[in-house]
């Protein structure tokens, strides 16, 4: 008797499962007018093969309160003036699934199976980690007439996850792989002006203003 293999024509052979852990710590501390924040987490995801599949990520975060200090307090238009850093990690791993291994899917030839390569996995590739530094400034001035804040940032992002494209001919269409590091560099300011403030009328002008630069710092 001859049984057909139509019904197994598009099965693939891979894993079908996703799986996600993570351990995470979190701490805030206050002194006077001084607050603290730390963080850190270890985040794994079963996209990477298990020699590269934790992530150690971090953050930390200081803002001092200086219109409290008392070489300040007596200057009475001054309402708000905080000065602010922080840095922080975090990972990207949205590349799909399994995209460590090969992948091959299961076909009828001539009423006989075969196996077809589907997917070229490499298992090497890792997190993606964004750093992102922040040092600033808030104010709030006049009894709130005027307020904004002055930004400067760092975003840097290494191992970089990019999709690689072969020719076809190769029996697949490419797979994913670390290719470099970029800097996102800048300033942002953002202030808020209100010339009129009354219980029947409230004149508010806002401006916002960014300038930044990217810059590919190392490509592999």
């Amino acid at each position: 008797m001859e049984q057909s293999l139509a019904p197994m024509m598009n099965p693939l052979i891979e894993p079908t499962t996703i799986q996600k852990g993570i351990f995470y710590v979190r701490c805030m501390i206050t002194i006077v007018n001084i607050f603290f924040q730390f963080s850190y987490r270890r985040d794994a995801s079963s996209n990477f093969h298990s020699e590269h599949r934790w992530g150690n990520f971090y953050s930390f975060g200081l803002a001092w309160l200086l219109n409290k200090e008392s070489w300040l307090k007596e200057i009475n238009w001054i309402d708000l003036l905080k000065l602010k850093f922080s840095i922080g990690q975090q990972g990207n791993d949205a590349i799909g699934s399994f995209r460590y291994v090969d992948i091959y899917s299961i076909g009828n030839s001539n009423n006989e199976l075969s196996l077809a390569f589907s997917q070229k996995g490499n298992k090497n590739i890792t997190w993606e980690t964004n750093t992102n530094i922040n040092i600033g400034v808030e104010f709030e001035l006049f009894k709130g007439y005027l307020n904004g804040s002055i930004e400067v940032f760092n975003r840097r992002t290494t191992d970089m996850l990019n999709w690689f494209s072969v020719p076809l001919s190769l029996g697949y269409s490419g797979y994913y792989d670390n290719v470099g590091d970029m800097n996102n560099r800048g300033i942002e300011i953002d202030l808020k002006f209100t010339p009129v403030k009354t219980k029947d009328l409230l004149w508010t002008i806002n401006l916002n203003a960014t300038h930044y630069r990217n810059k590919i710092s190392k490509l592999a």
